[in-house]
């Protein structure tokens, strides 16, 4: 999903000097879990608004007991702002070398560290709000040895860091080391690429993250820097009336002009599934028709012509 300053489709800027952990190693197999069965009203977050007039449920079209959406609880008029939520998380890369690997463990390094020493609000936002986000694609550590390596290196400054540390907390119980193993998974499915000045990064939008995806959305979102609060902020406006019940949309690659075959494998590789709106479909029946005429023509001039010849050489030998 990429979502520049304009649109484009989530760590302050220089929150971590640290170095990078490059301990892990990628695996072959891609895989992508459900997503989670939270449901009802989205909470607004700090400084942000998320409207009442929505809430997280089942959709039965998808089948499944995870397949959740977002669905309006009243009438949506056209152009009336759903949601603007601030970045949970965000960070601006330093140079264009800089990895998307590298960024999504920057990312995560800032998330866990709210874990360890945030406030109890951060806590808790993490725990019942992040953590149930869908998440998919490859392991980021390949050893259990890896993971506390990575969690040592989240502590505070001072005396307080040698008992106050990553490694400590994934020991207590109160988060697994299955947990970490799974944050930058979440984190890396759930990004919203963002541009500042020139530089690209990275932000997490949790409330953002539960609507579905169609090729022509009834919601489009924007994501644009505040300069007074130094982070981004994401709005969601209805592009059309939306009726009670009805779920919304948005799209993942908005203002892509790819064409359907590498649209199809662009979304297979970011988010693990083929679209099947029905704007997909009828561009595939097109494409495939233009493709059948394109090969059937020569086939049929082909044909043609050798009837005529063999015609012809019959009426000669007469």
């Amino acid at each position: 999903m990429r979502l520049g300053t304009r649109l484009s489709s989530r760590l302050r800027s220089g929150v971590f000097s640290s170095p990078l952990y490059h301990g892990s190693v990628f695996a072959q197999v891609r895989c992508f879990a459900r997503v989670s069965t939270i449901n009802g009203i989205i909470p607004s977050p700090p400084g942000g608004f998320v409207t009442t007039d929505i809430k997280i449920d089942m959709n039965p079209s998808f089948g499944g007991t995870y397949a959740r959406g977002v669905f309006a609880t009243r009438e949506i008029s056209f152009g009336r702002e759903i949601m603007n939520v601030p970045a949970f998380a965000m960070y601006i890369s330093e140079h264009k070398e800089e990895s998307l690997r590298e960024q999504v463990m920057i990312i995560t390094k800032d998330v866990f560290s709210k874990l360890v020493y945030g406030t109890p609000q951060e806590k808790e936002y993490i725990k019942t709000r992040v953590m149930t986000l869908m998440s998919g694609g490859v392991s980021y550590f390949t050893r259990e040895k890896d993971v506390f390596d990575f969690a040592e290196e989240v502590r505070p400054p001072g005396k307080e860091g040698t008992i106050c540390n990553g490694a400590s907390y994934l020991l207590s119980g109160e988060f697994s080391s299955y947990d970490l193993q799974k944050l930058p998974l979440i984190i890396d499915f759930n990004r919203f690429e963002v541009e500042y000045r020139g530089r690209r990064g990275m932000c997490l939008f949790t409330e953002a993250s539960y609507f579905n995806h169609s090729c022509e959305p009834n919601v489009e979102i924007s994501v644009n820097y505040n300069s007074v609060k130094s982070n981004f902020f994401l709005s969601a406006r209805a592009v059309r009336p939306i009726r009670e019940g009805e779920e919304l949309y948005i799209h993942y690659m908005p203002g892509n002009n790819l064409p359907i075959s590498r649209f199809a494998l662009a979304m297979k590789r970011r988010w693990g599934f083929e679209c099947t709106c029905v704007k997909c479909k009828s561009r595939s029946v097109g494409a495939v028709t233009v493709l059948f005429l394109v090969l059937l023509f020569p086939i049929t001039v082909f044909i043609r012509r050798l009837l005529i010849g063999r015609s012809e050489e019959k009426h000669r030998n007469l």
